[in-house]
């Protein structure tokens, strides 16, 4: 009989992330499984969820309290997402935080699952949240109650671990937000695109004229130009900020270094956005300007975007760096320098020499 190297006794270890696989397509039939049985084995708490469900489902979906009480929170959410608003990703967004969590399922499964009444308290939070949209028709707040209620009653009902590992997907249903109202706000951001247009022609010596957010030439080149609302760039910053979110959740290493990936990818995508209306300005100048404020107008996004894009994986490589690690290989003290003998010999190799000769005596140095 074989002996077993693992003192009696010993708990095992826990299962490493790296040696966990993701979630994958076959692996749903068996997670529905899992889920039943887990339904059988504890029937309090699946009608424990099935109640919780069935409450948070009938507030979003069933409670008309918006709109003069013609819309439901969802019907109201939904509403925004539209081209007007530049939120057709918003569809997305649940699908994709159901899959960040499908994608850690095994991991989920692997943790220890313990009801902790801490989670109480976070779905109070959200009930006062959803409570304040409903008295002050604002249904935004409904949509701020969403995250604390999911993260707590995740928490209550299977613990902080896996409370933990829901945190992001939580916290990214807070893109679904209709933000309209900021939207129609741009004006601000029309202004500083159209003065930095302005900063831009003339250090490249191009003659141009802005008034608010209209941009003319004074020798008539091209016709006057309007920086409208979704040439701010107000598409680009809510576009990359979904991006940014996911790229920091899957490559950087902290959260204070996603964050700042995170601010630093706004600034990018209002960089690329100064230099894509730039770019029109020129088309029209030097080559046509029809084309310009047509073809070139509608596809130059398709060329900045990516550039923007890429300047944020770069700046997220650079936060990944261990800089004290490579700050010590750059200032790194120079080997010392072997001794020399007077007649320009190697002292080491010397006394290697006589290591390796017994009979014959070292020469004698001064020092």
């Amino acid at each position: 009989m074989g002996k077993n190297s693992q003192p009696v006794g010993a708990s095992p270890e826990p299962p490493r992330r790296s040696d966990i696989t993701s979630f994958d397509i076959g692996d749903v039939p068996m997670l529905l499984a899992r889920f039943a049985r887990w339904c059988r084995q504890n029937p309090v708490d699946a009608l424990l969820v099935t109640a919780l469900l069935g409450v948070l489902g009938y507030f979003y979906f069933g409670l008309k309290a918006f709109m003069a009480v013609q819309q439901t929170a969802v019907q109201w959410m939904t509403s925004g997402w539209n081209s007007e608003n530049d939120q057709e990703h918003c569809w997305g967004i649940i699908p994709v935080a159901v899959g960040l969590v499908l994608l850690r399922w095994r991991e989920i499964a692997a943790m220890p699952k313990k009801g902790a009444n801490s989670g109480l308290w976070i779905v109070a939070v959200g009930v006062l949240l959803f409570i304040t949209g409903i008295r002050c028709a604002e249904a935004r707040y409904t949509i701020l109650a969403l995250p604390p209620l999911v993260y707590g009653m995740t928490r209550f009902l299977f613990g902080p671990q896996v409370s933990r590992a829901v945190l992001f997907p939580c916290a990214f249903l807070l893109f679904m937000m209709p933000i309209g109202g900021v939207v129609q706000g741009t004006v601000p951001l029309q202004l500083m695109t159209a003065k930095a247009i302005k900063v831009l022609s003339s250090l490249c010596g191009i003659p141009i004229l802005v008034d608010g957010s209209n941009i003319s030439s004074p020798d008539g080149r091209f016709e006057p130009m309007e920086i409208a609302g979704g040439c701010s760039g107000i598409r680009s910053l809510m576009a990359m900020s979904t991006l940014a979110a996911l790229y920091a959740y899957f490559t950087m290493r902290g959260p204070i270094r996603g964050m700042l990936l995170f601010g630093s990818s706004l600034i990018f995508a209002v960089l690329g956005n100064f230099t894509r209306v730039f770019s029109v300005v020129l088309f029209a100048r030097f080559l046509d300007a029809k084309t310009a404020t047509t073809l070139y107008h509608d596809y130059s996004g398709l060329v900045f975007f990516p550039v923007a894009v890429a300047a944020m994986v770069g700046m997220g490589s650079l936060l990944n760096r261990d800089w004290e690690v490579l700050f010590r290989s750059w200032f790194a003290s120079a080997p010392a320098a072997r001794p020399t003998s007077p007649k320009g010999g190697d002292a080491g190799a010397a006394g290697e020499s006589a290591m390796a000769d017994p009979d014959k005596k070292p020469l004698p140095y001064d020092y």
